[in-house]
């Protein structure tokens, strides 16, 4: 499957779930489950990753001015999976799109 944009992506899909070390990982950051899916529906696909079948996203929360990063994945036919979220930061990444 060739995902290009979030709208396609979550149109194939029947369920988002969020993995426990994504939830982890938000709460280090001060993220709420509510921050993640919010970046999922409002943000856009930054990277592909065609060999894992995952796509990283970069997205708005829902409480904070702040854009966050979400890597999914899309191997399952009805599921979406967030496995990892966070904050971009130097020196990895120059800005909130752009690796560094």
């Amino acid at each position: 499957m060739v995902v290009t944009d979030v709208d396609g992506l979550l149109a194939r899909h029947d369920t988002m779930r969020l993995t426990e070390h994504a939830l982890y990982e938000a709460y280090k950051e001060s993220l709420r489950a509510k921050d993640i899916f919010y970046a999922i529906f409002n943000g856009e696909i930054l990277e592909h990753y065609p060999n894992r079948q995952r796509v990283l996203i970069v997205g708005p929360t829902a409480r904070f001015d702040l854009q966050i990063h979400v890597v999914c994945e899309y191997t399952g036919k009805k599921e979406i999976l967030a496995i990892t979220v966070y904050v971009p930061d130097r020196p990895r990444w120059a800005s909130d799109w752009d690796r560094a």
